[in-house]
């Protein structure tokens, strides 16, 4: 039996490449460095009052505290702090412009739910995945070294951090 070509022949030369498009949330790590996260493991941005972050002593100083969300307590963790930068309260004063609000991003990694404190939420953006580069960035931060899966340029060369959600919530959760 002769092997068939099924559809048109002239769009089989076009199928070599095809774009792998995922949505992304992008936010700011510090003033300087933008980062995405895909959005299947988000699953809701809350803008937070630092009070309503209960501290706890003694843990890790990347650890912010805890969090009342729907009715479940929450660890809230610095993402800039836990992945090697600049403390959250620390860029906004060195900026002069502390606020006591923050925007606390939750994101299920494995069976846990976690919240994680940026200073500021961008917008969701679709990305070509394979356009991801994963050569040419060195950490020398072992804990960025386990999160960030690559980093993304965009339309106007801005680059972005590509973050790996479960690598966040693993880091963390040590």
């Amino acid at each position: 039996m002769a092997n068939k070509i099924i559809g048109n022949p002239q769009n089989l030369s076009q199928t070599k490449y095809q774009q792998s498009l995922d949505q992304f949330l992008t936010f700011s790590l510090v003033p300087d460095q933008q980062a995405l996260l895909p959005t299947q493991q988000l699953l809701e941005i809350v803008k937070v009052n630092l009070s309503q972050i209960t501290a706890i002593a003694g843990i890790s100083t990347s650890v912010m505290g805890v969090y009342n969300w729907r009715g479940d307590v929450i660890w809230v963790v610095d993402l800039a702090s836990l992945l090697g930068y600049k403390p959250l309260y620390a860029q906004e004063y060195d900026q002069g412009k502390f606020q006591d609000r923050c925007h606390v991003i939750f994101l299920r990694s494995q069976e846990h739910v976690l919240g994680f404190a940026v200073s500021r939420v961008g917008q969701m953006i679709r990305c070509d995945t394979n356009t991801i580069q994963t050569s040419g960035f060195t950490f020398t931060n072992p804990a960025m070294m386990k999160a960030c899966r690559g980093y993304w340029l965009n339309g106007s060369n801005e680059t972005f951090l590509v973050l790996d959600g479960n690598a966040i919530g693993q880091l963390a959760q040590t």
